[in-house]
Parts: C-alpha cells; structure tokens; sequence
C-alpha cells in the first residue's frame, strides 16, 4: 500500500502533464491555421486579373476579408472556354418591324434567346439577332404617328438605295427617257426631210413616229396633224410623187369607167375616190388620154373611243405594224360605253349608200334617201374577229345629228360627219379592210 506522500504526488503530477499537453498542441493548430490562411491568400492573388496582381496595393481590408474566408480548392487550370449549355426552344419570330433611320431595312425582332451572342450591326434588309445598343430600338409602322415623316431639308428626298442617308433630288426635271428621245428623232428627222423636198421619206418617219410605244399624246397630236397636212398634197392633191407606192397615174383608154379601173388596177379602194380625189364633177365624162390620179389601198380604220376619233391607215392587213397614217377624223360613240371593243373587217354586201333603217328599239322605218334618216347617207357593217365576232349589228355611219360627235348618243355604232363617213367609205373595202376599236 502506497504512502499518503507518494499519493498526493503521483495525484499533483498528472493535473501538470495535461496542462502540459493541452498547451503544447495551440501553437500547432495556430501555425496550421496561419499555413491555411496564407494559402488561401495566394490562391486569391493567383485568380486574380493581371491588372490587380501588383504587389502591395491590396487594401487592407480586403486582406483580411480574403484571410477570413474559409478556403476552397483551386482549379487545375483556368477554365477557357464556357461550357455549353442546353439551350432552350427557339421563339417564333415576331412581327416584322423597320429600324428606325435605316431607310426601309426590314429586320426581325430582338432574340430572347440568353445564349445568343450580340449581333453585329446589319445592313440594310437583313435579319439581326440583337438590338444594337448604339442606335434606337426598332419601331413598328402600324401606327401612324410612327411613320417617317418627310425630309423638310428643301431639295432632298429619303435615298431610294436603303442607306437612311438623304439623297438629293433633281432640281431640273427628268430627262426625257430613250423612247421619247427615239421619238422625237423621228419627228426631227421627218421635218428635215420635208423640208429638203423628199415627203415620202417624211411620211414614212411620221408614220414611225406615230407607232413607237413611247409617243405621248402631245407627240402622236404632232405627228397627225403633220403627216395629215403632207397627205394633202401627196394623197389626195393632183399630182403623184416619183416613187409612192400609195399613188399612181392612169391614163383613160376606151370603154373605161371610173368601176372598171378601179377593178381593172386592183386598187381596193372604192371608184368613188377616183372621183374625189381628181375632183371629177361628173364621172360618165372620162376622155380617152386623160390622166386620172389613182391611190391604191388597202385602208384601214382604228378607232380611239377616249379620243372620240378614228384613224385612217394604209398598208397590210396582216402588219399593222408598218401601217402609213393618212389622216384623222373625230366620230360620236354609243351611249353608256355601248360601242364594243375588238378587231373587225368591213362585211361583205354590207356597204351601202343611202340606206333604209329600221330603229330596233321602237320599229320606227326610215326609207333610202329620207332626210330624217338617223344613219345618214352611209353604212359600213362590221364582221367581229376573234373575241369580237359575239357582237352583231354595228358598223359605221353617217348622221344627221353632227352636235353629237364627240358624244356618247348613239345605239353603240360609230358615227360620223356627212363628208367625213363619205371619204372613210371610200377608202374601206369589204372582207379586206380592218377596223379596229381600242379603249
């Protein structure tokens, strides 16, 4: 059994040897924290941006914000690349908007897509992805309000190249374009040669001129009246120009008239013109050896209903495209818009003088040579071609009305002057001669 002495001593030292140990292990656990703390502080300075990595200008506090922190594990490596990620379903596009100042350019709505990147800026008309910040938000036009409004910059007009950047507007006015040019040459070119002496080669420019797709009212005005007033002398004056196909002259034989000449030179033509034309005031009184002017056909008439006037050409019925103008006379239409539209040729047995007529709408009877004929002295009926061949019963006329040329009066047919239908009856010949009716 111990001694009280050696108890008490061997009680006293072990209290000792435990504070001993306990106090032997804080410095340990202070120097691993401080191992830590400073670890943690590099792994920070590494992360961060070359810019911030001068040493010795880290304020304080954040020091020991950093230190205070509990550390986490650094990277292998820098991450260089985002990972990617799903990206979720693609809107369906919007309404179609104009940005503003872009001149017109149509672009589509601003994506909501959160991994699209910016786009750059687009031209004009083409699709962009994202707004660009440095120009204003797009604009719907459906409002009113919102439409742009026109330049009050005198002399410039919105660019029509889509740029958004003004343009200057001519202050002259348009050059005339290539077709109107090509017209008035011909014009030119017709009045040159008139006035040298060569007409013919003047009615054929006119003529030209007349048909080119790009002579305006005031050029095709022009041109009639001045190849109206050549045809004066060169058809329908005494003397015939070396080397007209459209005239030439005959010299009377025996046993000749006025129906067997026309027949006899193939002319197509009515044997009424020879009488107009040499002013025969009688046409049983021909002389053996007498020089007769002839005009040799066929004619054709082209009626313009929005001008109320009917031209007068010569050449082929199957190119009226290199039909010669001779002249132009003004006619009455039907009433309410009722004179067809479409190709027609002169029936056959239907060119008649001093004609009987019955009114369609009221069985009223006229006799030939009544003055209250409403038809007047002359009737050329029509036969339909084409598209046009439905429409029956109309032709040209005389009238007894002349205040109503220039009107819509009539039961659809195209009327005309006394002497205007006389010389156009004259010129048309049945089966052969095209009459055609435009807008």
């Amino acid at each position: 059994m111990a001694l009280p002495s050696q108890s008490e001593r061997s009680t006293s030292n072990r209290p000792v040897m435990t504070r001993a140990s306990a106090n032997g292990r804080k410095p340990l656990f202070i120097a691993v924290g401080l191992v830590v703390a400073a670890g943690a502080v590099y792994g920070l300075w590494a992360f961060m941006p070359s810019g911030e990595k001068t040493p010795g200008t880290a304020e304080p506090t954040k020091l020991a914000h950093a230190a205070s922190k509990k550390p986490s594990p650094a990277p292998a490596q820098p991450i260089q690349q985002p990972v990617q990620q799903p990206q979720p379903a693609k809107p369906e596009p919007g309404p179609v908007v104009l940005r503003q100042g872009t001149g017109g350019g149509v672009v589509t709505p601003p994506s909501t897509n959160p991994g699209t990147a910016p786009a750059s800026p687009a031209t004009v008309g083409s699709p962009v992805g994202q707004p660009d910040p440095s120009k204003p938000l797009p604009v719907d036009l459906g409002s009113p309000d919102l439409r742009p409004q026109p330049t009050t910059n005198p002399g410039t007009s919105p660019s029509s190249t889509g740029t958004g950047q003004p343009g200057t507007t001519p202050t002259n006015p348009l050059a005339p374009s290539g077709s109107t040019s090509e017209v008035r040459t011909l014009i030119a070119d017709a009045d040159k040669a008139n006035a040298e002496g060569k007409p013919l080669v003047a009615r054929a420019a006119y003529s030209r001129a007349l048909a080119h797709p790009g002579a305006g009212p005031t050029e095709q005005a022009e041109v009639r009246e001045k190849a109206a007033r050549l045809n004066d002398t060169l058809l329908f004056g005494p003397t015939v120009a070396t080397g007209d196909p459209m005239t030439e002259m005959y010299v009377v034989a025996a046993n000749d008239n006025l129906v067997k000449i026309a027949r006899k030179r193939s002319l197509e033509t009515d044997w009424r013109l020879i009488q107009r034309i040499n002013k025969l005031p009688d046409p049983n009184s021909l002389r053996v050896g007498q020089k007769l002017k002839l005009v040799r056909g066929p004619f054709h008439a082209v009626v313009h209903k929005s001008d109320f006037r009917l031209d007068l050409f010569q050449g082929s019925p199957d190119e009226p495209d290199r039909w010669t103008y001779v002249k132009s006379f003004r006619v009455g239409l039907g009433e309410s818009n009722g004179t067809p539209t479409g190709t027609f040729v002169i029936k056959k047995n239907s060119k008649l003088v001093d004609p009987p007529w019955v009114n369609p709408r009221t069985g009223e009877k006229f006799a030939a040579n009544d003055p209250k004929n409403p038809i007047g002295e002359r009737w050329l009926g029509w036969q339909g071609v084409g598209d046009a061949a439905i429409y029956k019963g109309f032709g040209l006329h005389g009238t007894i009305e002349p205040e109503s040329i220039g009107q819509q009066r009539s039961m659809g047919c195209v009327r005309m002057l006394p002497d205007d239908i006389a010389t156009v009856y004259e010129f048309l010949t049945e089966e052969i001669s095209v009459v055609k009716v435009l807008p």
